[in-house]
């Protein structure tokens, strides 16, 4: 599959390339915290310029590092946030939006009720620390209540103008980070079914490989058997059988070349546009005749009104009858086989019965568990195994309803 090329603009950036931006804005918000701390301005509580040099590094690494230490960062502005906020009577522009990103960041990333429980912290503390500066904990004590109650309500008009846009921040960043999760859940999802449908595709073809090439090849052999041993006595006989050798190999060819055809290349186009159409229950007279050239006496015999069938049904049916028939070839040493195709009212039927020694030496392998999956795909039901006097008996009984 190809991916179009996105523009610059629509690309999606990748991890380092968004902590460069991080980096970035968290440098340009410490030289604002620094010009805003050693500016002129009206100060509430005199900060060292150590510390105030000290807040500007940590209020920088945090909004740096929001995205790699989401938690560290959110302490550390909430931390920063109210000294740096003490420092003047206007609250410095650098606070409201280092608390923003990191808060973003956070609801983005973790859970829920994590990020409520990171929203209090930001505005608890906040508020501790305006709470303890009105009581004079932190800097110089006012002078009477009056003024006290008065910066008060102010100080809680102010937590409350600047709680509404975080919270509103908060809840942004959980819309996106559930948007994300959700997203990424359904990419999962797609990922999985992508994975299993190949998984359907490969045994797929495997089955359709091992009907084709057992089949033909048992067929070849018992053939070739056949044709060198009438070579010297029965000449004419043994070039029947090379004619029916040479037969059987270009069916099998013209199997394998559609098999092959219904792959699709990396655009999803089909290789071949000249496919053959799958075998289907009008190709199982052929079938009974070229098992017959291997010396067996077939029979096929029809039960019911015959119609037409969906052709994955038709194909199924048929591969149940050429392995069956590939199976008495190969194991069963049986002189005769009867098939039997039963169209019923509400189902088709196939059976394979063969009057040889029982399979009693089958080995089981991919044929009898091809067969049964391919049933089972349709909600049918098959059977398999020797008869009580003697000879094999491979059954299967598929809805109709299952193949609409």
């Amino acid at each position: 599959m190809t991916t179009a090329a996105l523009p610059p603009l629509t690309r999606r950036l990748r991890v380092r390339d968004l902590i460069a931006i991080d980096t970035l804005t968290g440098a340009v918000l410490g030289v604002l915290a620094l010009w805003y701390g050693f500016g002129p301005h009206e100060a509430v509580v005199s900060l060292p310029v150590v510390v105030i040099v000290a807040l500007a590094v940590v209020l920088a690494a945090a909004v740096a590092l929001r995205r790699v230490f989401p938690w560290p960062s959110l302490w550390a502005v909430a931390l920063a946030a109210p000294a740096m906020s003490l420092e003047s009577l206007s609250l410095p522009v650098q606070v409201p939006l280092a608390m923003a990103l990191v808060l973003y960041t956070l609801a983005i990333r973790v859970p829920r009720g994590s990020a409520a429980g990171g929203l209090g912290a930001m505005l608890g503390c906040f508020a501790l620390g305006l709470l303890a500066a009105q009581l004079g904990l932190i800097g110089p004590k006012l002078p009477n209540p009056v003024v006290f109650h008065h910066g008060f309500r102010l100080e809680v008009l102010g937590l409350l103008l600047m709680a509404l846009p975080l919270c509103g921040v908060w809840m942004i960043g959980v819309a996106v980070g559930a948007s994300r999760a959700y997203t990424a859940g359904l990419q999962a999802q797609a990922e999985q079914r992508a994975r299993e449908q190949v998984v359907e595709e490969r045994l797929r073809i495997a089955r359709e490989l091992h009907d084709i090439v057992a089949h033909s090849m048992s067929l070849i052999t018992m053939q070739a058997s056949v044709a060198g041993y009438l070579g010297d006595t029965r000449p004419e006989e043994a070039v029947k059988a090379l004619a029916s050798i040479e037969g059987t190999g270009r069916a099998a060819l013209h199997e394998m070349r559609r098999l092959l055809g219904m792959l699709r290349d990396s655009d999803g186009n089909p290789q071949a546009p000249e496919l053959l159409p799958s075998p289907g229950l009008a190709d199982l007279d052929g079938l009974v005749a070229r098992t017959a050239e291997s010396g067996l006496r077939v029979e096929l015999s029809i039960r019911g009104e015959r119609r037409g069938l969906s052709a994955p049904l038709e194909l199924t049916v048929y591969r149940i009858a050429q392995e069956a028939l590939t199976n008495v070839i190969k194991h069963a040493d049986a002189g005769r086989v009867r098939a039997v195709l039963d169209f019923g009212s509400d189902a088709i039927g196939i059976e394979v019965v063969d009057d040889g020694h029982g399979a009693a030496d089958l080995v089981p392998g991919h044929g009898l568990v091809g067969m049964r999956e391919r049933v089972a795909a349709y909600g049918g039901e098959f059977e398999a195994g020797p008869l009580a006097d003697g000879g094999f008996r491979v059954a299967a009984r598929i809805p109709l309803e299952a193949s609409r």
